[in-house]
């Protein structure tokens, strides 16, 4: 009941503003090792489905005239003592920073065999470009990528400790690189501070964890598998818009996760305007090498 004298008037009714939406946070991946231990994943090795070259100008060739065989030197106990400065002053070669080649190279390829690219590795496709340093005609196998050769050089060990300290770090580059591209073997020149090679070694490819296996703080391939296949998944569920003037750009910093932010057009974006003509009109290829500032 109502008190009286009480004035009845018109109900006003009020709607409720709608809250603000919070803003969705932006996705990220987390990269605590803890996370991805486990079982080794599947994982299929590559197999080679064509090459191309870049000569002394980087000028594309759809072909594999500028590869080299390994040809290591004769294990008399000797020192192979390689300068590696010789003919760096008249040889070498600098590149043009104007010009930023990026994915050309590999997209000029992509045209001229896009009707050959049918593999899948493990759940996700995947489209390898490697730079191969060079084939052994003595490995067991002529059958690429079973017969590349990785070259590194790395400064001269002294201590156990650098041995720990590049066993943990540099090894772990080149297991993952190696690994990937399916080369069975990294030959590692050690230098002097000169400059000068003073011995040879050669990590197999699938042996090199052993040098951490029992290291507390080295690294285990099946955590840098997981996270590679976790990251993959990542990114096909991160890029859902198809338009090539938009970048997906992912960052990663030292103890935080991985994370991703949307761009458009320059500076970010690569693709250049030939290819993406190419694949949306499916006309041939270009006649000829095609500028890297187009």
């Amino acid at each position: 009941m109502e008190p009286r004298g009480t004035k009845r008037g018109a109900a006003k009714i009020r709607v409720a503003e709608p809250c603000n939406k919070l803003p969705r946070p932006a996705p990220s991946l987390p990269t605590d090792p803890a996370l991805y231990s486990g079982p080794f994943p599947f994982y299929r090795r590559p197999s080679e489905l064509g090459c191309f070259s870049l000569d002394t100008q980087r000028q594309y060739h759809g072909d594999a005239r500028a590869l080299r065989y390994y040809s290591p030197p004769p294990t008399n106990g000797q020192s192979p003592n390689f300068d590696l400065r010789d003919g760096y002053p008249d040889r070498y070669q600098t590149r043009d920073e104007e010009v930023q080649e990026r994915l050309d190279h590999l997209l000029r390829w992509l045209l001229e065999h896009r009707g050959q690219l049918e593999g899948r590795l493990g759940n996700h496709p995947l489209l390898f470009s490697g730079e191969v340093d060079c084939t052994d005609p003595q490995a067991p196998s002529t059958q690429p990528p079973a017969c590349y050769v990785e070259l590194k050089t790395s400064k001269e060990m002294h201590s156990p400790g650098q041995w720990k300290s590049f066993y943990r770090h540099k090894l772990l580059k080149w297991w993952a690189q190696s690994f990937l591209l399916g080369v069975p073997n990294v030959v590692a020149g050690f230098r002097t501070p000169e400059g000068f090679i003073c011995s040879l070694k050669t990590f197999p490819t699938m042996e090199m964890f052993e040098h951490v296996r029992n290291d507390r703080d080295g690294w285990n391939p099946s955590v840098c598998m997981n996270f590679c296949a976790a990251f993959l998944s990542f990114a096909q569920n991160t890029v859902v818009q198809d338009d090539p003037r938009l970048v997906y750009l992912f960052s990663w910093e030292p103890g935080g996760p991985v994370t991703v932010s949307e761009h458009r057009d320059a500076p970010h974006a690569f693709l250049p305007t030939w290819y993406v003509e190419a694949m949306t009109q499916d006309l041939p290829p270009p006649p000829k090498t095609p500028s890297p500032k187009d």
